[in-house]
C-alpha cells in the first residue's frame, strides 16, 4: 500500500465522520429545556416533565416550538403489569398536559402523538 493511497483512504473515512455531529445537531438540542427527560422521534424532540400538577410534554423541531394544538395525544404508563392512560391536552404554544397524572417511579411512559394528517409519533421514557 502506498502512502498516497493510505492518505486518500484515511481522508475518505475521516471526512464523512466529521459531519455526523452536525447532522445530529440539525434537529435541535437534546438538552432538557424544562428540566425533564428528552427523546427524539423522527425530527421531533419530545420533553416529558413531571410536575406537582401532573405531566407536561413539550414539542420542538430544530429548537423551534411545534404547535401542540396540531396533535391528538395520550400518555400511557406501564407499572407492575398494569397500564394507565391519560389524555394529553394542548396547554399553550408547544405544551401538552395530563393534569393530575402521577408517574410511578420506574414505570415505562409512552407518549403517543397523532398529527392532523394522521402521522404518528411515539417516545418512550422511564419515570424517575
Amino acid at each position: 500500500m502506498t502512502k498516497k493511497f493510505f492518505a486518500a483512504t484515511l481522508a475518505f473515512i475521516a471526512i464523512p465522520g466529521l459531519a455526523i455531529p452536525n447532522i445530529a445537531a440539525a434537529h435541535g438540542s437534546m438538552k432538557p429545556q424544562h428540566g425533564g427527560m428528552v427523546q427524539m422521534s423522527g425530527e421531533t424532540v419530545i420533553e416529558l416533565v413531571s410536575t406537582p400538577k401532573g405531566v407536561d410534554v413539550y414539542l420542538t423541531d430544530e429548537d423551534e416550538p411545534v404547535a401542540a394544538a396540531g396533535y391528538t395525544a395520550k400518555l400511557t404508563q406501564t407499572a407492575g403489569g398494569a397500564k394507565t392512560e391519560a389524555a394529553l391536552t394542548p396547554a399553550g404554544a408547544n405544551k401538552l398536559s395530563a393534569a393530575g397524572f402521577k408517574p410511578v417511579k420506574g414505570a415505562k411512559l409512552v407518549v403517543a402523538l397523532i398529527d392532523k394528517s394522521g402521522a404518528k409519533i411515539f417516545a418512550t421514557f422511564q419515570a424517575n
